[in-house]
């Protein structure tokens, strides 16, 4: 028996017997990152780049000399090497890319971490930061950046990729993926509430899209295997002010290798669409 299979045993017959702790322990599993080291094609990532550290210990790295800043925001269980290929046209059109270590991952401070958090990290450095061209965020990465720019304008554009739409989604998903029986769902979800201090059915990227004071590029693969296509859909069609790429073949994490997005990216956030 593997470890997924394992975890969702015991979810089965702990969650009939005692939902409560089924729910406790999946919430735990949920907010508790694990290190995934870089891939071996981002090997060289850092090759160029500059470690930084914004007040309380917030981490990140710095590619590029002074320019207009792009801010990037990995993934749950990512690393900021994801945005390799961005990094090299960005800064070849004088930008200076910033990807940081979201809470509780590489040496930024925490053991637990969600989409909050994650916006709060994006306002801490842009509060550290001038003149944010955009931002560029991947998966919960990007529905932290909607969430972080609702609060707080902190630049005109953004590129959001392989984001999630709907949190309370998000949270539906991994009840079925770790096993929870029905008799633990509304407990575990009641559990994440709490924690959180906001309800996951608020943090609805739809809702907010009316009212985002930006423009933005939304990309979504159709074979996305962690955040459903129809997710980047239902995104784009709240968001007003944000043109839709939808792609094929890529999945959740190579759509950011692909040469044709990450150039139309660029275009976007340089302004050069000839």
């Amino acid at each position: 028996m593997n470890t997924l299979s394992a975890i969702r045993t015991t979810n089965q017959i702990v969650g009939r017997i005692a939902p409560g702790m089924a729910a406790r322990m999946a919430r735990r599993l949920l907010m508790r990152p694990r290190v995934n080291p870089p891939r071996s094609f981002e090997s060289d990532a850092y090759a160029d780049a500059e470690r930084i550290t914004f007040r309380f210990g917030l981490a990140g790295w710095r590619w590029g000399g002074p320019g207009p800043v792009v801010l990037a925001l990995h993934g749950w269980q990512g690393r900021p090497s994801q945005f390799k290929h961005f990094v090299k046209p960005l800064v070849e059109a004088g930008r200076q890319v910033i990807a940081l270590e979201a809470p509780a991952h590489g040496r930024s401070p925490g053991r637990e971490a969600h989409p909050l958090l994650f916006a709060e990290a994006l306002i801490e450095a842009a509060g550290e930061l001038r003149g944010i061209e955009a931002v560029i965020g991947h998966s919960m990465g990007g529905a932290a950046a909607l969430i972080a720019l609702d609060k707080h304008r902190f630049t005109d554009k953004a590129v959001i990729v392989g984001a999630p739409a709907a949190m309370d989604r998000v949270l539906g998903r991994f009840a079925d993926f770790v096993g929870l029986p029905a008799s633990a769902r509304d407990t575990f979800f009641d559990v994440v509430d709490r924690h959180v201090g906001v309800p996951a059915r608020e943090l609805d990227m739809a809702r907010v899209g009316p009212r985002l004071p930006v423009n933005g590029l939304i990309v979504h693969d159709r074979d996305d295997d962690m955040v459903p296509f129809s997710e980047g859909v239902a995104l784009s069609q709240s968001w007003l002010r944000a043109e839709f790429l939808p792609t094929a073949g890529l999945g959740h994490r190579l759509v950011l290798a692909d040469p044709l997005v990450v150039g139309r990216a660029v275009r976007f956030i340089t302004g050069a669409e000839a």
